[in-house]
This record gives structure tokens, C-alpha cells and sequence, in this order.
């Protein structure tokens, strides 16, 4: 199949957007933002998420490490920009948008997934992430950002 026509067919498949974020063992800070971000299973309660080997969040993904997934708002598409520009690595964290106490993450986001990767998969130019949940948090009403067809919806 060309790649192409498999984009194409991508672009119709709407997702919440995400940023996964990190804390490597020297206290340096990592995020990213994702759409491939799926539940696994409920019981026990797991989360997998696909991560590009160029992302600079990549080496540090690996079995025993802690993570979160920040489900983003509607608001905040400012953050999902940031975190999705390789110009604007060094700023990701240059706001008051994060908590980074411990493990990084996003303090107003719609929900923020407090995970610890188990597994790791490498698959061709992606490591597919198997991460146990720890503890979520949530907001109380539903206005999450959604992403299809090349851009975000209203």
C-alpha cells in the first residue's frame, strides 16, 4: 500500500491529544506531545503509547521509569504546540503550565495518568510504550482536545 493512502486514511481517525512527559535520573525534564495513546487494559489498570525513536523523550522511556500522560483541554492547544516543535524543545518547560515536583506534569489538564513503563517494544521507527497506571486525576466535566484531518477540532 503507498504511504500515502494510509495517511490519508489516518487523517480520519480523531483523537484526544496528549503530552507525555518525563524526568530522566540527572533531573532533566522531557515532553512530547502524542495521539497514539491508548488504554490497554483495565485490570490491571495499563496504558500503551507509541513514541518516534527521534523523540528526544525516547531513551528515557524504559522499563521501570516513571511517565504521565497529560490529556490536554481545549485550551491548551498553546501547550501541544510546544511540545510538538523541535524549535521550541527548550521551552517546553519555560511556563507555568507544569508541575515538575516529581514526575512532570501538566497541572490544569483535563486528566494527567501517573504511569511506570513495564515493557517496551522497538517496531520499526517507533518503541511502542506498555506502562502500568499508578494514580489518575480528572477534571469534572469533558472538554478535552481532539485532533483529525490535519488539525484540531472545535
Amino acid at each position: 500500500m503507498p504511504k500515502e493512502q494510509f495517511l490519508i486514511a489516518m487523517r480520519f481517525l480523531a483523537s484526544s491529544v496528549s503530552v507525555i512527559s518525563a524526568k530522566d535520573s540527572f533531573g532533566n525534564l522531557y515532553a512530547m506531545t502524542a495521539s497514539s495513546v491508548t488504554s490497554l487494559t483495565i485490570d490491571p489498570p495499563s496504558i500503551l503509547v507509541c513514541v518516534n525513536n527521534g523523540a528526544s523523550i525516547h531513551d528515557v522511556l524504559i522499563k521501570g521509569e516513571n511517565l504521565c500522560i497529560s490529556i490536554l483541554k481545549k485550551t491548551q492547544q498553546e501547550i501541544s504546540n510546544i511540545c510538538s516543535s523541535k524549535e521550541q524543545e527548550s521551552l517546553r518547560f519555560e511556563n507555568n503550565f507544569w508541575d515538575v515536583s516529581d514526575t512532570p506534569f501538566i497541572k490544569e489538564a483535563q486528566s494527567n495518568i501517573f504511569c511506570k513503563v513495564d515493557e517496551t517494544i522497538l517496531y520499526n521507527t517507533h518503541k511502542i510504550v506498555i506502562a502500568s497506571v499508578l494514580r489518575s486525576e480528572s477534571a469534572k466535566t469533558f472538554n478535552t482536545l481532539m485532533y483529525a484531518d490535519g488539525g484540531y477540532l472545535d
